[in-house]
């Protein structure tokens, strides 16, 4: 479990975090197991998150930039009104039942609710190149709002309360990092890597822990359910959900 914010802050200035090789597998987690694959209707997705029913899904894509409600078969139940500039993350919170979504140019974080009005936006110092900054978003069971940078450099962001940048750990164990995702149960994160097709547990304490090749081009979203033992991913360039079972 990642340890407690003052432990947290101090293992990062102490050079212990790690995004280093990959560690001995997870004994408790089982091979995925690809059990159907649904084409999409929109373009270019990016990121997944689930609601707490676990049978919503939400995604967002940037021909047009839009927020989309989906199924589990990956149809569009609902657009949102919300239209953006270079969409690359959502997540859903349920404390608040709204929606946070990652503007990667402009280097903001916008939150919505569920039809898509904006309730607040925050610009964040991450400086890089345009195309290669905040791709995804996510949100642990305190609150606790996490980045991944996709690359040059690669970075694992921590933010505080008023979602700003607090802590930036690098990271080296990917091609790119394209989407992130808490796990409560095992207390790390899952990550999503683009050019190397593969998802990956993560720990900022332990760095990877296991590895997952997908075998795809553009897996740019990741969202995991635990109640139906199921993982989704979503492929930016195929505009295709996969859908997996351990």
């Amino acid at each position: 479990m990642i340890p407690r914010p003052k432990l947290f802050f101090a293992l990062i200035a102490a050079g212990v975090l790690a995004g280093g090789a990959v560690r001995a597998a997870d004994p408790t987690f089982k091979t995925l197991h690809l059990v159907a694959t649904h084409p999409l209707t929109i373009n270019e997705p990016s990121d997944l998150t689930l609601d707490e029913t676990g049978k919503i899904l939400w995604t967002v894509t940037n021909k047009p930039a839009k927020v989309y409600q989906l199924d589990l078969e990956g149809n569009v139940t609902k657009t949102l009104n919300y239209g953006g500039q270079d969409l690359e993350g959502v997540v859903y919170d349920i404390p608040s039942k709204t929606l946070y979504v990652t503007e990667e140019r402009l280097r903001e974080i916008v939150h919505l609710n569920l039809d898509g009005d904006v309730l607040d936006k925050v610009t964040i110092d991450d400086p890089g190149k345009p195309n290669h900054g905040p791709e995804g978003i996510t949100i642990d069971d305190k609150g606790n709002m996490f980045l991944v940078n996709e690359k040059q450099p690669g970075l694992f962001l921590v933010l505080d309360k008023s979602h700003q940048i607090s802590k930036r750990v690098p990271l080296s164990f990917a091609g790119d990092y394209s989407a992130i995702m808490w796990d409560k149960r095992k207390g790390c994160f899952w990550i999503a890597s683009d050019e190397s097709q593969s998802l990956f547990l993560w720990s900022p304490s332990k760095g990877v822990i296991d590895q997952f090749p997908l075998g795809f081009p553009k897996a740019e979203g990741v969202a995991v359910d635990y109640a139906t033992k199921t993982v989704y991913v979503v492929s930016d360039s195929e505009s295709k959900l996969y859908v997996y079972r351990f």
